[in-house]
């Protein structure tokens, strides 16, 4: 694998962001969750806002093409209710939304690995068919914590990652 590094969006990289979610769409589906982003979601008003309040961020190659993205919140609403389990702790903490990446290069597993080595405690959620998602957060450590409910979008399998667990 090419050396990769992250960097925050820019509104400029909406048009290449919108590219990697239209393959990650295409890679669920294929993968039996269609459901997740089937409804084209995210769309480039999405990324641009995730730019504009500086929670976005790319993964690009050598040759500085982007090859992935996730957004980084401090706080998400949604997660202050969980069902059929609990989070490791209450601890501040922060969130991953809108994973993306090329799959089979080890993008995403380089991207979450980052943010591990920058934060302390972080969650994360994905639909309970996301199996490839699923299977990277316990291969990297994350503990399943149970289930939330996002607001118009059903539920989600909830998970963390704690520095010190």
């Amino acid at each position: 694998m090419t050396a990769l590094t992250i960097r925050k969006s820019t509104l400029d990289d909406i048009p290449a962001l919108c590219v990697l979610a239209d393959a990650a769409r295409a890679f669920m589906a294929a993968h039996g969750n269609a459901a997740q982003w089937g409804d084209g979601y995210p769309r480039d008003t999405d990324f641009a806002a995730d730019i504009q309040s500086g929670s976005s961020y790319v993964c690009v190659d050598q040759a500085g093409q982007v090859v992935g993205t996730f957004a980084c919140f401090d706080y998400e609403p949604c997660y202050d209710v969980i069902y059929d389990g609990a989070w490791l702790n209450t601890d501040p903490y922060v969130v991953l939304h809108r994973v993306a990446s090329f799959s089979g290069q080890g993008i995403g597993t380089f991207m979450l690995r980052h943010m591990m080595s920058k934060a302390r405690n972080i969650k994360i959620d994905t639909m309970a068919s996301n199996y490839p998602m699923r299977a990277l957060l316990t291969k990297l450590g994350f503990k399943y914590c149970g289930i939330i409910e996002i607001k118009g979008r059903g539920q989600r399998v909830a998970y963390q990652w704690c520095a010190n667990a």
